[in-house]
């Protein structure tokens, strides 16, 4: 009973905030949404999934999961970052997870909120990057979607923080995908790790070139009109 009163106070002053997220997001930097394939893509996002994304900065999370508004998503955050005091609030308004490296109570709360319905959307790179190179991935998405039986989602996302209402974030969202994995009762070893990182890896530099193509077509497309 406390609990679910606790939730319900949290609710007070994150729903609205949430809100404030929303708008913002799509006043400042006016995302643009690409899908892969055009078969039902708004579905991608609605079934519970793991979703992984390139990491550009600290906030990427939050704003992830205010475009994508009509699923929740909860965004794998650094402690250090969910602890901070003027990023706490935005961080609670993402429904982000706090991780800590070392840890494994991330993956447990990770879990709970995929067999509840909603998706977990982690990083790979471990490190936000910004601009267009990628990071080698890590493993941690393999372990959350071993654990709940769900697919991956791999996302593309382009674009500038620094230059609000000028630069439009552009994301691709992929096709999802099951990850292979040894026959139960059997260990997954470190090759395995790498080879499945390293698919993940090229799902999404494909996203990458394909999100170029669609500029390119849309800057000539422009010129000629």
């Amino acid at each position: 009973m406390k609990k679910h009163i606790l939730r319900f106070l949290n609710g007070l002053w994150v729903h609205p905030l949430r809100l404030i997220l929303i708008i913002l997001t799509h006043l400042l930097y006016r995302p643009k949404v690409y899908y892969e394939s055009g078969k039902s893509p708004r579905g991608r996002v609605k079934k519970p999934s793991v979703i992984t994304c390139n990491h550009l900065r600290g906030s990427d999370g939050a704003v992830i999961s205010a475009i994508f508004s009509h699923k929740r998503i909860h965004p794998l955050a650094a402690k250090r970052w969910y602890n901070t005091w003027y990023m706490y609030p935005f961080m609670r308004a993402g429904y982000a997870i706090p991780i800590e490296r070392g840890g494994t109570a991330w993956i447990r709360a990770s879990v709970e909120e995929l067999e509840r319905g909603d998706s977990i959307l982690i990083f790979p790179e471990g490190m936000s990057v910004p601009g267009p190179e990628i990071r080698p991935f890590k493993p941690g998405f393999l372990l959350l979607a071993r654990a709940a039986g769900v697919p991956v989602v791999p996302l593309y996302m382009e674009g500038c923080y620094n230059r609000p209402f000028l630069k439009r974030l552009r994301i691709v969202v992929g096709t999802p995908y099951y990850p292979t994995f040894p026959p139960e009762g059997e260990v997954m070893t470190r090759a395995h790790y790498d080879a499945e990182c390293k698919v993940l890896f090229d799902k999404t530099i494909a996203l990458r070139t394909l999100l170029g193509e669609k500029r390119r077509g849309r800057k000539d497309k422009h010129e000629k009109t």
